[in-house]
């Protein structure tokens, strides 16, 4: 132990000044271990205002912690190895057997050569300080606190933090720095690889505490996901909240788990889909060939082109095999129209469509069906209707299947008809109405979707393959319009298309196109 240079018992001028003190005056010599680290205090000279307050008589000589002079006040010998170091002034609590704070003391302690000077002043047990008014206040909280002085140093944590960190704990009582905890912190945390991925993380730990911006997430050591806001105070400290978010990251996790999953069921739904429609196409394309062979045929025996057939019942059997064929080629066709939108394949082409001329053609296409089933046709169009920018052919498609449905399900002495206006928003309507039987309300979503037809007598005995109403919602959608059905049962049904204003074209600067036959494609059928 160094050689200690105190005052002398004989310099009764200095004893007497420090004995008349009303404050405790005490000198303290450090004792140090084999590896310099302080172990203890030595009382060298005590007044005995000191006695009373330590509570035993003649200290000289006594050690702090050796003879537990400090047992009352454990944050003493911590704050003599603080001041070591420099000047302090710190308020430190005084418990009893049941630890609970009985007073307090006031500490101001300087360097001595060899240990260190201090004078401590009895509070009493006056009301609590302002900080330990807020540390009682953190301490019911919902959060975890930790709260730090200017220099970095621990002020106070609450309970609920020391809980929520266990691999701190130890380390977290007051005067301890904040690098301290960050670097224990980096130490034990098995995702930092290496010296140098610790010392970056450390570093990087450290900036965003002395200057705070924004909240964020940590892992602790047992999984747990925690929130860490910090927030420097006027006085030049620090408040560091911490939050288990462990339950909100859980379910974060879930959604993106279920979000992941729903993704890949999607892909997955589209490419069965796209798989289907494939299959669909060229299984319709190879039927038509044959289909296309039978009708030939038919035809051929219907015009006895190479003589009578001998019998009136061969020429009824061939007009049968026709029309069989002609519906099983309309069927086909409607299914590759089908399979060709869903699967994206059927570009549209912007043409100025005259949706008046258009509507004339289907009535013309459906006059003779409608005549033998005793349906009378009409139509009711604005003489000043715009033009409709649109794929001609998939617009008179769209018309021929709705007129085609109004005349297969309207009784004779009804009526179709089709009207077309302009909308409020600038956008066209077309409308196509019957007095049939209607459609059940609980129907009209369904007759819709692909193969669904009415639950309706009629529906059901009637030919058809209830692929006309969805190939044309879905043109019409293809189009950025949209179909809405609209029915009573007995009164009749009206199918709506509504196209977007930016489809309407003013006739005196857009004229319409003349109407050319595509080859190679059929009329569109009903």
């Amino acid at each position: 132990m160094p050689n200690l240079v105190l005052p002398q018992p004989a310099d009764d001028l200095s004893t007497a000044a420090i004995a008349l003190l009303a404050d405790a005056v005490g000198i303290f010599a450090a004792l140090r271990d084999g590896d310099g680290a302080v172990i203890d205090f030595e009382w060298r000279l005590a007044n005995a205002a000191a006695e009373t307050l330590i509570g035993q008589g003649r200290l000289t000589g006594r050690k702090l912690r050796g003879d537990d002079l400090a047992s009352r006040c454990a944050e003493l010998f911590a704050a003599l190895v603080e001041a070591l170091d420099g000047p302090l002034t710190r308020t430190l609590d005084v418990r009893e057997s049941d630890q609970a704070v009985a007073g307090r003391w006031r500490l101001s302690a300087s360097p001595f050569p060899g240990g260190v000077c201090a004078t401590l002043a009895d509070l009493g047990p006056d009301r609590p300080s302002m900080t330990e008014i807020l540390a009682a206040a953190l301490e019911h909280g919902a959060e975890s606190f930790a709260l730090f002085d200017a220099n970095d140093r621990l002020i106070h944590a609450t309970g609920r933090l020391k809980r929520l960190l266990p691999e701190l704990a130890d380390l977290l009582s007051p005067g301890v720095t904040f690098e301290a905890l960050v670097r224990r912190t980096a130490w034990m945390d098995g995702a930092l690889s290496g010296d140098a991925g610790r010392e970056r993380w450390v570093e990087a730990r450290l900036a965003n505490h002395r200057h705070p911006d924004k909240p964020f997430t940590m892992r602790g050591q047992d999984g747990r996901w925690i929130l860490v806001r910090e927030q420097r105070l006027p006085e030049g400290g620090v408040l560091v909240i911490h939050a288990d978010v462990t339950p909100i990251k859980q379910t974060e996790e879930g959604i993106r788990t279920r979000e992941a999953e729903a993704r890949a069921a999607r892909r997955e739904a589209e490419r069965a889909s796209r798989a289907k429609s494939d299959f669909l196409a060229h299984m319709s394309h190879e039927l038509r060939t044959p289909l296309n062979a039978v009708l030939g045929f038919s035809e051929l025996l219907m015009s006895e082109a190479f003589g009578p057939l001998g019998n009136a019942r061969y020429r009824a059997y061939a007009n049968d095999i026709h029309d069989s064929g002609a519906h099983l080629l309309a069927l086909i066709d409607d299914i590759l129209d089908l399979s060709r939108i869903e699967a994206g394949r059927m570009p549209l082409s912007d043409e100025n469509v005259d949706v008046t001329a258009l509507s004339r053609q289907a009535l013309t296409m459906l006059r003779e069906k409608a005549a033998a089933k005793g349906v009378a046709l009409s139509t009711d169009i604005a003489a000043d209707l715009p033009l409709l920018l649109g794929d001609q052919r998939a617009v008179r498609q769209m018309l021929v299947n709705l007129l085609s449905n109004a005349v297969k399900f309207t009784p004779a002495g009804g009526r179709a008809m089709v009207t077309a206006s302009l909308m409020p928003d600038g956008g066209i309507g077309i409308m196509v109405a019957d007095t049939g039987t209607g459609i059940p309300i609980d129907d009209l979503d369904r007759v819709l979707e692909p193969f669904e037809r009415s639950d309706l007598a009629i529906a059901r005995v009637t030919e058809g393959t209830g692929l006309g109403l969805p190939i044309v919602k879905r043109l019409v959608e293809l189009h950025g319009g949209r179909l809405e059905l609209l029915s009573e049962m007995g009164v009749g049904t009206s199918a709506v298309l509504t196209f977007p204003p930016s489809r309407s074209l003013p006739r005196n600067l857009y004229p319409p196109l003349p109407h050319l036959h595509r080859p190679g494609r059929p009329e569109p059928r009903g």
